[in-house]
Formats: C-alpha cells, sequence, structure tokens
C-alpha cells in the first residue's frame, strides 16, 4: 500500500505541466455611472480593469528558441456573448530571410445575454517557438477569428510587426 501511495506521488509530479503554456482569460468588468446630460439621465460604465493592447512580445530568446507572448482583448456586452476559444499558431514558409508567425485568436459567440458589469475580456497565452535556420527577420501577426459567425469576416488583423534576429546556432 505504501509503494503504490508512493509511486502515485511520483507520477503525479513527472506528469505535471506548467501552466506556461496555458491561454489565461480575465473579466474586464465594469461599474455602473450615472451621468446627468442636458436634464436628461444616462447610464455608463467605467471600466475597473485596464484592457490589453493586441500585441506580441518577444520575451526572451535562447539559441535558437523564441518565446513569445502574445495578448489582447474582445468586447461581450449586451445581447451577444464573445468567449476566446483558443490561440492557434499556422506555420509559414521561409521566403526570404523571412518567416511570418501568424497566431489566429479564435473568438466563438455564443447566443444569450452578458451580464451588465461585463464589458469584455482579456487574454494572454505565452508561446515558444524554434526558428528554423537562414532566419533574419521575424513577421509577427496576430488575427482574431470569429467562429460560426456568418456575418463578420473571416479573420481580422489586428497586430503586425517585423523584427530583426539574431541566431546563435552552434556548429
Amino acid at each position: 500500500m505504501k509503494n503504490t501511495a508512493i509511486i502515485t506521488i511520483l507520477c503525479m509530479l513527472f506528469g505535471c505541466t506548467s501552466h506556461e503554456k496555458s491561454l489565461h482569460i480575465t473579466v474586464i468588468d465594469g461599474k455602473p455611472k450615472r451621468i446627468i446630460k442636458e436634464k436628461q439621465h444616462y447610464n455608463t460604465y467605467n471600466e475597473n480593469i485596464e484592457r490589453l493592447i493586441p500585441s506580441i512580445e518577444i520575451i526572451s530568446k535562447n539559441k535558437n528558441n523564441l518565446k513569445l507572448s502574445i495578448q489582447g482583448n474582445i468586447s461581450s456586452t449586451g445581447l451577444s456573448i464573445n468567449k476566446v476559444r483558443r490561440i492557434h499558431f499556422e506555420e509559414s514558409k521561409l521566403e526570404q530571410e523571412t518567416i511570418t508567425l501568424k497566431y489566429i485568436v479564435e473568438i466563438q459567440r455564443i447566443s444569450g445575454k452578458e451580464n451588465a458589469s461585463v464589458r469584455g475580456y482579456n487574454y494572454e497565452q505565452q508561446m515558444i517557438y524554434k526558428i528554423p535556420k537562414g532566419t533574419k527577420y521575424i513577421k509577427l501577426e496576430l488575427y482574431e477569428d470569429y467562429i460560426g459567425n456568418r456575418f463578420k469576416e473571416n479573420s481580422k488583423l489586428v497586430f503586425e510587426d517585423v523584427k530583426f534576429i539574431v541566431l546563435d546556432y552552434f556548429h
């Protein structure tokens, strides 16, 4: 019985994965604020949490690996609930010493009514990418893709940047 418990604990420890690559989602909530303008009463909301600007940042570079941080925000208010489903990567080929890293945020529209205090969601995820030999420039692209919504265009470019990279290959 004691051996079984020890083996189970060891399996749990070695089978653990870090939350580094997991998608982190935080709610952007707001508090109601009443405004009186020209003898009219309006209700608005002040957001408590700052919205993350859509971007892809290079956190670190070890030999030929890049550690990237992908972040952004989506709106989700009223009669439409938008949820970030996942962030996935589309591989591209090396062309003229430039490689394009295309990350797509899949947003799912759910029918229903969002809570009045919810103004949207921030998302953040870290990813690791292995740079192929011969790469000097990296073009970073971030797209938002609304899944199952026939009224919105398929993918919308929200961030684009080109970085110069020096690789540390050992021969």
